[in-house]
């Protein structure tokens, strides 16, 4: 576990993108023949799981096509800062746009900035918050002042070549191992990361992270030569490693923040289950929960984001109000965050 307390950056502004073709879960279950050959309802994925509908980009998008909108989103709503003063630039998406150069010199170079730093990181769905915990550090430290994190998520590349798979047949076993990669959602999204003024009790108060690398198993897709995908996301058993997780940090993320309970609270999200789960945690108000996965879909990374930017346009945030984080992501890694407002 790491926690640091005397954080004293920021998030200035976010930024989100979707893309337009939007696809819903009974069509996809109804392409592949959920109920003949699977002997599961159509509506299995939107009303067991509550993921109703999802963004789809085209089928040669690259990363950096969903990042570069949400980024310049982010940047548009800044407001005396100067997009030049940006100096830092981290992608953190689970795909890249190419092996070499980091595809945060991609994002740089069509956004027009000139960071000193700029590079790429991953961890699957957890991601963003590895890259915020990194941004907020180059700004503490003083080497930078202003970083943007920034993702973009083409999963329903992989989406497609579930169904291509399903369509075709498998057997039971196999289908309930690989049915859940068709959950995903394309995004991007983006913050810009400043320090916080002097006397202002804003900002990330701490960060709290574990990874248990024995669970490495339980979701993880590979690319073969032809182009192809083969791996498997087994849901129950990863939804059920990241709740138990949580369950096991909440107490000491409160504790070390000095909270009682949090005024909001953001998470990753995979389904509707996990979700209510999550939303009984102690110091949690289910009214507080922000919930994307109904017109989303698991959309990874840039589920963080997504949700903050949905926050922040909410007529119901104040200044001041505490926000908690609980993420994860396959491998598994698992984190919670506190944050003001």
């Amino acid at each position: 576990m790491h926690a640091n307390s005397n954080l004293t950056s920021k998030i200035y502004t976010s930024g989100t993108y979707f893309p337009e073709q939007v696809v819903k879960s009974d069509d996809l279950f109804d392409e592949i023949g959920s109920e003949a050959q699977y002997d599961m309802p159509r509506t299995w994925m939107s009303e067991t799981m509550g993921i109703v509908e999802r963004r789809m980009s085209d089928a040669d998008a690259k990363p950096s096509d969903l990042a570069v909108p949400a980024a310049k989103s982010a940047l548009q709503k800044l407001d005396g800062v100067s997009v030049q003063d940006i100096d830092l630039v981290i992608f953190c998406g689970i795909e890249r746009d190419q092996p070499e150069p980091a595809t945060a010199h991609t994002i740089q170079h069509k956004l027009g900035l000139n960071a000193r730093y700029a590079f790429d990181i991953a961890n699957a769905c957890f991601g963003f918050i590895d890259a915020m915990q990194i941004a907020t550090s180059y700004v503490n430290s003083g080497i930078v002042k202003y970083a943007l994190v920034v993702t973009g998520e083409t999963p329903t590349k992989v989406l497609r070549a579930a169904v291509d798979v399903l369509k075709r047949g498998v057997d039971i076993k196999t289908a309930r191992n690989i049915i859940g990669a068709l959950s995903v959602g394309d995004a991007g999204g983006a913050v810009v990361i400043g320090p916080t003024e002097k006397d202002e009790d804003s900002g990330f108060k701490l960060f709290n992270t574990v990874s248990f690398s024995d669970q490495v198993d339980k979701c993880r897709y590979n690319q073969r030569d032809d182009g192809s995908f083969e791996g498997h996301m087994i849901m129950g058993q990863l939804a059920g490693a990241f709740v138990r997780c949580h369950r096991r940090l909440i107490s000491k993320t409160l504790e070390q923040l000095g909270w009682p309970e949090f005024d909001w609270m953001l998470t990753h999200q995979i389904g509707q289950k996990p979700f209510d789960i999550l939303s009984n945690l102690k110091g949690v108000e289910p009214s507080k929960m922000i919930k994307t996965l109904d017109k989303f879909g698991n959309i990874t990374s840039a589920t963080f984001p997504a949700n903050f930017d949905k926050l922040m346009l909410s007529s119901s945030v104040e200044k001041g109000q505490k926000i908690g984080g609980c993420f994860a992501g396959s491998g598994i890694v698992v984190g919670q965050f506190g944050y003001v407002i």
